[in-house]
């Protein structure tokens, strides 16, 4: 094979200097000689060079070339430091290549003034409550990432209005060379006028008193994450909550509330969740795979006032068929331990976060335990990079780059609500919806998704969803 090669790059050496990746098509594996990084003036080259596969003096297949840097840049991408990645090559000999990573470093400050909905999701604001500007929270968002360069992030969160909430958070940079290990920790403190007390009719129902607080929590957590492999991180967690709410719901609106009439909830938590994650784009992801294990543990100690173990796991799986189609399937799940009475607070299930079929954005079905199923066929429509020149003065967003896909959506799902089911039809059976969509994704971790939904009621709406990326 070695006498094979040599002779391939004998005859091939005038062609060499004209056209070098036909050359290196000539020989079986490519060594990297250096890899020589560029336009990260903040983030250190041993934070990208953690992200990826391979490192000076690896060897890597020609044949699978193209692809193992594509699924390289788009690991630099993922970690939410750059606006674009390219890595470039260029051959020194049939053999051997330099690798060239170009950056261009997001905006790491975010100073983002604060106005948003109090309720649960858009839909819920604008069908239920009439679109009420009163029905606000104003502040300032303070998110400072890669405060080092090192991959640190600091957050401080004045929020008023509506709800206030006060929060200071701080991601570590990593504590070992390799980046391996790490930590995380936070403080927060949040009050309302206006809580959720009972759902009735799987909708929620609300309780507001302007003359004193509702609700008011204090929490404090401590995350340290291990991250033995490059697509593998394993994350225990200890968290501390004090819930307290007024003793008109205690006492005279729901005495499940916190059970037994009490108004308050102390308790420490241990969680532990594994992530396994092979999407290439986590935003928006086309192609690849990725696993959730979650399990915890609600009330370490005999005197914490709620006592509950729960097991999560989600698995999706993305296949992309060519540059504009792409299908996406995931299903998820939660059980809970002990099959007994839980806190009307603590029996949340489909309808909150992201575990909702769709159609039934404005229900909630409660319940111990809970499965979805979602399927979206996607088709690129649109994929273009607009240059805002002078009217963009932030550099790391002068290139505007806007994708949008129509989305074909399938769901179902299942609440299993052993104890609060009364008045809930959607409790305790099937759930299925479906819808077309339009999906925009732009800077690459900004999507907004606009979507007509039908469930098997036949109910049917617009509804929407937003995710900024921070």
């Amino acid at each position: 094979m070695v006498i094979k090669c040599l002779f391939l790059f004998l005859i091939a050496t005038p062609v060499f200097a004209q056209q070098m990746d036909s050359v290196i098509a000539v020989v079986p594996y490519v060594y990297i000689d250096d890899i020589v990084i560029t336009g990260n003036r903040k983030t250190k080259d041993w934070i990208i060079l953690r992200e990826l596969e391979f490192t000076s003096g690896d060897s890597l297949s020609v044949i699978d070339l193209p692809a193992t840097l594509e699924r390289n840049r788009l690991r630099l991408m993922n970690t939410g430091l750059f606006t674009s990645a390219q890595i470039e090559k260029s051959v020194s000999t049939p053999q051997h290549l330099q690798l060239k990573i170009v950056l261009v470093e997001t905006w790491y400050i975010y100073p983002v003034p604060l106005f948003e909905l109090a309720d649960r999701n858009f839909n819920v604001w604008w069908d239920e409550f009439n679109r009420s500007l009163r029905r606000v929270n104003y502040g300032m968002d303070l998110s400072y990432m890669n405060l080092t360069g090192h991959a640190d992030a600091l957050k401080i969160k004045g929020q008023f209005g509506f709800n206030n909430r006060y929060e200071l958070g701080y991601r570590f940079p990593p504590f070992n060379r390799a980046g391996t290990i790490g930590m995380q920790t936070s403080m927060a403190y949040s009050r309302t006028h206006e809580l959720g007390f009972l759902t009735t009719g799987n909708r929620v129902i609300f309780f507001r008193d302007p003359d004193q607080w509702i609700f008011q929590q204090a929490a404090a957590t401590a995350n340290f994450y291990w991250r033995p492999k490059l697509l593998t991180i394993h994350t225990f967690t200890m968290e501390y909550r004090n819930n307290r709410i007024a003793d008109v719901i205690a006492r005279d609106s729901n005495p499940d509330f916190f059970l037994h009439g009490a108004n308050r909830q102390r308790h420490f938590s241990l969680v532990y969740k594994f992530v396994t994650d092979h999407r290439d784009i986590r935003p928006y992801p086309l192609h690849g795979w990725q696993l959730v294990v979650e399990a915890r543990q609600n009330g370490l100690l005999p005197s914490d006032d709620l006592h509950l173990a729960r097991l999560f796991a989600e698995y999706s799986k993305y296949f992309s068929f060519d540059k504009r189609w792409s299908l996406e399937t995931a299903v998820k799940g939660r059980t809970t331990l002990p099959r007994k009475k839980p806190p009307y607070y603590n029996n949340q299930a489909l309808g909150y976060g992201g575990s909702f079929v769709r159609g039934y954005e404005l229900y909630v079905a409660d319940g111990l335990d809970y499965f979805v199923a979602k399927t979206g066929l996607h088709f690129n429509l649109f994929d273009r990079n607009f240059n805002l020149g002078k009217w963009m003065p932030v550099k790391a967003f002068k290139i505007f780059p806007l994708k949008l896909y129509l989305s074909l959506n399938n769901d179902f799902g299942y609440a299993n609500d052993p104890w609060y089911r009364a008045n809930n039809p959607i409790s305790n059976r099937w759930l299925y919806g479906y819808g077309v969509g339009l999906d925009f994704v732009a800077y690459y971790d900004k999507t907004a998704r606009i979507e007509w939904s039908r469930n098997d009621l036949g109910q049917s709406g617009f509804y929407i969803q937003i995710d900024t990326g921070l």
